[in-house]
């Protein structure tokens, strides 16, 4: 049962750059998903990482538990607590040419009570381009 939203932007950065920003963002999501707060590293190893943060949106605020892994090029964030939800979202960086990248977001996620899909394309979206618009920033205040 899979029903996969995914959503895809070209970055104006390397696969480098894009795939050392992807590993930042384990440890500092606020930067590229709108509405975090609160972020705890709960625990990390070299084969994964479990993160805690809230998710506030304009009707409600959840605390959500992931475990993190992560090979090149792919992060995968997969729910491990959450009040209403249970999968997983990966991103992955694939390489155009030497200044951009294809950064591609799908979200894998169901209601646990209903089984519902609920892949939100809407929220996809501003996370892929919240992290387009950051990872671009950076590359320009670098320079």
């Amino acid at each position: 049962m899979e029903n996969i939203v995914s959503h895809t932007e070209i970055v104006n950065a390397s696969l480098h750059e894009v795939w050392k920003h992807l590993l930042f963002k384990i440890d500092n999501p606020q930067y590229f998903v709108p509405n975090v707060s609160d972020v705890q590293m709960l625990q990390k190893t070299t084969d994964d990482t479990i993160r805690k943060m809230t998710v506030t949106m304009p009707n409600q605020s959840m605390t959500i538990v992931e475990k993190i892994t992560a090979s090149p090029y792919c992060v995968k964030f997969e729910i491990m607590e959450h009040p209403m939800f249970i999968g997983y979202v990966t991103n992955v960086a694939e390489e155009i040419d030497e200044q951009s990248t294809r950064l591609t977001y799908a979200m894998n996620w169901y209601n646990k009570q209903t089984n519902e899909s609920a892949n939100n394309l809407d929220i996809l979206k501003a996370a892929v381009n919240k992290s387009k618009q950051y990872i671009e920033q950076e590359k320009k205040s670098v320079k």
